[in-house]
Formats: structure tokens, C-alpha cells, sequence
């Protein structure tokens, strides 16, 4: 009962964190397309919004909802990184890792550009977009890392 319950943290956090990259894609598309700073400025808000209440949550949900079941008796036993057994596990938690260390990255770039933009009054400048950018490039680094563990979560090709 309880691991079934962590199981399906587990899943609905991947999907939270797929429903982010969606919503990142979304605005990035956006904000490239718009012309008028105010809504640029909106859209860039709403991209690093979604990236980090669902990406930051989804991954927190994941290292939780993992180690939890990682080490409950009632689930397959993969054990805490049985990694001759499964190599499957092994690159996808090396995987993982790399996320969360790109992760803290991420904050950083995100906390720049908020301080940026919040210098601003109505329009974004060349600094902020540049900020912008360099954000949201990290986060779809981390976002294809997270399609990468998915597949080898869902296949688990050898």
C-alpha cells in the first residue's frame, strides 16, 4: 500500500515535470514571437514560472518519492543503486544526478535574471533577455536529460 502510494508520487511527478517542458515550450515560443515588451516581459515571467514550480517540484517529488521506494521491502527490489544487476538503473541515476546539479544552476541563472527584470520598469533589455536566455537554454538542458531518464525508466533497455 505505501509503496504503490510512492509510486504514484513518483509517476505524477514526471508528469509534472513533462507538463513543465510543455508549458516552457509554450512560453519560449512566445516570447520569441512577441514584439511588445510588456507581454515579453509577461511571457518570460510565465516561462521561468513554469519551469520552476513544475520542474523544481517534479524533481524534488522524484528524490523523494525514489529513495522512499528505493529502500521499502514491498516494491521490486533494485536496492539503493544494485548497479551490476541493472544497468539501466545505473545511467539513469547518473542521469538524475547530473539533473539536480544543473538544477542548482538553474536557480542561479533564474535568480539573476529576476533581479534584473526587477530592475526594470516595463520593458525587458538586451541584459534581461540575455539573462532570459541563458536560463531557459540550462532548463531545456535539463528538461532533455529528463526525457533521456524517462525513456530509460520506461524501457529499460538493458
Amino acid at each position: 500500500m505505501l509503496y504503490s502510494t510512492f509510486y504514484w508520487i513518483h509517476i505524477c511527478s514526471y508528469l509534472l515535470w513533462l507538463l513543465a517542458f510543455a508549458g516552457s515550450l509554450f512560453f519560449a515560443s512566445r516570447v520569441r514571437g512577441e514584439r511588445e515588451p510588456s507581454r515579453k516581459r509577461t511571457y518570460m515571467k510565465r516561462e521561468r514560472l513554469a519551469t520552476n514550480l513544475g520542474g523544481h517540484l517534479g524533481a524534488i517529488g522524484i528524490l523523494i518519492s525514489g529513495s522512499m521506494m528505493a529502500g521499502m521491502p514491498g516494491g521490486p527490489q533494485w536496492g539503493w543503486f544494485n548497479m551490476q544487476l541493472y544497468p539501466w538503473l545505473a545511467i539513469k541515476q547518473s542521469f538524475f544526478a547530473v539533473i539536480l546539479v544543473l538544477i542548482g544552476f538553474s536557480i542561479r541563472r533564474n535568480r539573476a535574471f529576476r533581479k534584473e527584470l526587477n530592475r526594470e520598469e516595463t520593458q525587458p533589455s538586451d541584459k534581461t533577455a540575455r539573462k532570459w536566455n541563458a536560463a531557459y537554454r540550462l532548463s531545456l538542458l535539463v528538461y532533455m536529460l529528463v526525457l533521456i531518464n524517462t525513456f530509460l525508466g520506461l524501457v529499460k533497455p538493458f
